[in-house]
């Protein structure tokens, strides 16, 4: 399982590399920005088993779109329109194409994700399939809910490409229902482009009540559903340590905590206190306890970037802050965090207090992870060239505060063209 993770991170990374490389190339905007969730939920009715996906409409075209990115040429499919805007051309689902041509379109749909179990891929077949303008409220959260979305009407109009859902229904003829079972895509991926991720909620409702999890990209390689609750609270504790651990942001305010205070008890006392903050926030964002306003999520952002201000200049000097303070901190920390697993996991999950837990468990290890390397530092430091420890906290810390402060400027920005 360790294993996994390690290959997990390597992965990101190399399709971080990758994005950069490619993203140069001039291609249509085939999604927006932001984060897009992928919904697949399974389930065994009467012996059989029965997979539910919703999906954005690219994500089912995903080798044609790539194909046109890589030789920046137009999309073509039988299944799509091009029209010209006022800001260049886009393209929509054709529904009349779509269901005068519905056995074209299922294979298309049965063929974007790969089941199978011990190696061997599943004979399927598509039951239905819905096809929406936007994704509706109603979350993939349940089988009642997934049967509810596929006897909803298609919409009659022809929707934006980079904004439709598709609801389908895939059932499997398998020797072991209740078995492990692997994902894969079975379409080459596209390019997200700038600003756009792409997650996967997975629902396993063979288990009584679901187990939900999630896997960030395309599925490029295969993800496992098993319904055990033991590897679903490791996963939300290796999201919330990778979470920490990539957020620059939040690093860098426990570097400067642990560079003004050291090893020392009142160390314990102010990461206590920061700790209970964001957890509280954690926690009461994901039940609805916060404004939707949309100036709300940029003020926060520019909040935490002034914290992380705040804490570089103080321990440069010499005060550290109060336990009152690191508390309030921990608040603005919390309601960041909370923005992020609500992409990755959602706020209707099936199981959502345990991934909760899981994922402040993983942020307290990646904080631990971070104050044991800073203090390792200085220890190092200070027993091997005492004189140079001194100014390497000092420009450590410098170079905390120029950057926070960047951040702060960056994201007061963002927050004024949000009103």
């Amino acid at each position: 399982m360790i294993r996994a993770y390690i290959a997990d991170i390597v992965k990101h990374l190399v399709l971080s590399l990758f994005v950069i490389v490619l993203s140069g190339i001039p291609a249509a905007a085939h999604f927006s920005e932001g984060t897009k969730v992928r919904t697949i939920l399974v389930a065994e009715t009467d012996g059989v088993l029965i997979a539910y996906v919703r999906v954005p409409a690219p994500l089912v075209f995903s080798d044609l779109v790539g194909k046109a990115q890589v030789d920046q040429a137009p999309l073509l499919s039988p299944f799509l329109r091009v029209e010209t805007t006022g800001s260049g051309v886009r393209y929509r689902l054709d529904t009349e194409a779509i269901f005068q041509d519905r056995s074209s379109f299922e294979d298309r749909l049965q063929k974007a994700l790969i089941f199978s179990q011990a190696g061997l891929d599943l004979p399927s077949s598509i039951t239905g399939f819905t096809i929406r303008n936007n994704r509706p409220i109603q979350a993939l959260d349940s089988v009642a809910a997934a049967r509810a979305a596929l006897n909803a009407e298609s919409t009659s109009l022809d929707p934006v490409f980079g904004q439709a859902l598709i609801d389908y229904a895939v059932r499997f003829d398998s020797p072991d229902p209740g078995g492990v079972l692997q994902i894969q895509s079975g379409y080459a991926p596209l390019l997200p482009g700038p600003g756009v991720s792409i997650e996967n909620h997975l629902v396993d409702a063979r288990v009584d009540p679901p187990v939900s999890t999630t896997a960030s990209g395309q599925l490029e390689a295969p993800t496992v559903m098993d319904g055990s609750r033991l590897s679903t609270f490791l996963h939300f504790v290796f999201q919330g340590m990778l979470h920490i651990l990539e957020g620059l942001d939040h690093v860098l305010l426990v570097i400067a905590l642990a560079l003004g205070v050291g090893a020392t008890r009142k160390l314990i006392y102010l990461v206590t206190a920061f700790t209970l903050g964001h957890s509280v926030t954690l926690i009461a964002t994901f039940l609805g306890a916060t404004p939707s306003w949309p100036w709300f999520i940029p003020a926060v952002e520019a909040a935490i970037a002034a914290s992380v201000l705040y804490a570089a200049i103080a321990a440069m000097v010499n005060k550290s802050g109060s336990v009152l303070v690191f508390t309030g901190i921990g608040l603005l920390h919390g309601l960041g965090f909370s923005f992020v697993l609500s992409d990755i996991l959602g706020r209707n999950a099936p199981d959502l207090v345990p991934a909760l837990l899981a994922f402040n468990v993983g942020i307290e290890f990646g904080q631990l992870i971070i104050l044991a390397l800073t203090l390792s530092f200085v220890l190092a430091l200070e027993r091997l060239a005492t004189p140079a420890l001194r100014p390497a906290r000092l420009g450590t810390l410098t170079a905390i505060a120029i950057l926070s402060a960047w951040w702060v400027t960056e994201r007061l920005g963002g927050m004024v063209s949000s009103v």
